[in-house]
């Protein structure tokens, strides 16, 4: 090992869920670099299944938890981080997910390459629930500005999660930690992202190191209206980013159209799968109003019903006998047909 040696500290916000946790901690603890600890960020109703108390069974001087007193939101919780007393450098960790050994070595000689960078990160690949391989995340060039990291974002060109992002933990506080005015989370960490490459850059190494967990969804009830809020949340960060930089203004301009549009498809085929009576009253009519009041002021040429699966799940949506033959197709095909 050569260079500079950085402490690393990772961050684990927990509520339930032993089994991945531990799985998750085994994965942090066999790291072939020694320089780091484990902060757990758990509250009153963690140790239901015994979870904290098997972490605290390990005996592992390098973790320690840190429980509220009451139980909090996935908002309260991940607010709690900027608070925490962190080593130089820090990452946020899924309790699901997995890193390999060589991530923070690999991470550290990033850095060590990259002094200036004030973002990094690595190649990934996705894992199911029974932590069998999916696929491998899109490539990455070795380093992006903010105009290319925004780019990349709003033509998906990029797969963006919370886990496996390194930076300074000075950065992070002064920022005010990740943006917890999103309903849960959606589009906060992309917004931290942004936030956090603007500063310098983002340095990427081409290695995958480490695995992002997708579950198959056990939802009992609608998220489209959170997601609808997250989004257009996310679309006013958007409008202060076109305001504060020209560059930036002018990547909104050539490319929001595709993403408002690709957005709006994806939220419209969500509203499909969801029965009326647990939309909360949103409809494809009110989305499509809602986000075209925010593309306005980007100065977006927001045109979604001129896509023609849109105007399909309009006329399905509008029809009962349609949209009842579409939640039955739904329920045993799943893939998106729209």
């Amino acid at each position: 090992m050569s260079g500079k040696t950085n402490n690393f500290s990772i961050l684990i916000p927990f509520k339930s869920g032993k089994k991945y946790l531990l799985d998750c901690l085994h994965s942090v603890l066999a790291q072939d670099y020694p320089h780091f600890n484990i902060l757990i960020l758990a509250d009153n109703t963690s140790n239901i299944d015994d979870s904290l108390d098997a972490v605290h069974a390990l005996q592992n001087n390098k973790i320690s938890v840190h429980v509220s007193n009451q139980n909090l939101d996935i908002l309260q919780n991940w607010g709690r981080i900027k608070g925490l007393d962190k080593n130089e450098y820090m990452t946020i960790l899924g309790y699901d997910d997995l890193l390999e050994k060589t991530f923070l070595s690999t991470i550290n000689e990033l850095i060590n390459q990259e002094p200036e960078a004030s973002l990094y990160h690595t190649h990934f690949k996705y894992i199911n629930s029974k932590s069998e391989f999916i696929k491998v995340c899109q490539p990455l060039s070795s380093s992006l500005n903010e105009s290319e990291y925004l780019e990349h974002a709003l033509n998906e060109t990029i797969d963006i999660m919370a886990t496996g992002y390194v930076f300074k933990s000075s950065d992070y506080d002064a920022l005010g930690g990740i943006p917890t005015q999103y309903p849960n989370l959606i589009y906060a960490d992309l917004h931290l992202w942004l936030a956090l490459t603007r500063k310098s850059y983002l340095a990427v190494h081409p290695s995958s190191q480490f695995s992002f967990r997708i579950h198959a969804s056990t939802t009992k009830t609608s998220k489209d209206k959170i997601l609808l809020e997250a989004f257009l949340l996310f679309l006013g960060y958007l409008n202060q980013l076109k305001n504060e930089s020209s560059t930036l203004a002018s990547i909104i301009q050539e490319n929001g159209k595709r993403f408002t549009e690709s957005t709006t498809k994806a939220i419209a085929h969500r509203l499909l799968r969801t029965p009326k009576a647990l939309r909360k009253g949103l409809t494809i009519d009110t989305m499509i109003s809602e986000i075209d009041e925010k593309s306005q002021l980007l100065g977006i040429d927001y045109t979604p019903l001129q896509i023609n699966s849109i105007r399909m799940a309009k006329l399905i949506e509008a029809v009962p006998l349609f949209n009842n033959l579409f939640l039955l197709f739904k329920k045993v095909y799943k893939k998106p047909v729209l």
